[in-house]
């Protein structure tokens, strides 16, 4: 079974400056999906990177789907604060070919 693949990485803006001081979104890729995911890390941060950012995701690449937003606490623990999209999604099988299996429709909105 393959994994989740990381794409990119680019510094944003987190979602609250008053709760996290750097964040970074993640571009991942499975196949011709696509899904984002962004890693904010608390403030005050002494150890935000984009290859910490990386170091993170890379936990959940092995998931049918990645967290949306996952949250590095002060103490380096992590939260993950947007849970996958749930309803949307058919779960991975990891026996025979990924192809036939995969009727996943991406919504946007």
């Amino acid at each position: 079974m393959q994994n989740w693949q990381i794409k990119s990485v680019v510094a944003v803006s987190p979602t609250n400056p008053a709760e996290a001081d750097a964040a970074y979104l993640l571009k991942v890729a499975y196949g011709d999906e696509q899904a984002q995911v962004v890693v904010e890390f608390a403030a005050p941060s002494s150890v935000a990177s984009g290859g910490y950012a990386e170091q993170i995701v890379r936990r959940f690449l092995g998931d049918d789907e990645p967290p949306q937003r996952i949250v590095v606490e002060r103490d380096g623990s992590v939260r993950i604060a947007t849970s996958p999209l749930t309803g949307t999604r058919v779960a991975r099988s990891t026996t025979g070919s990924r192809e036939p299996q995969r009727a996943r429709r991406r919504g946007r909105g």
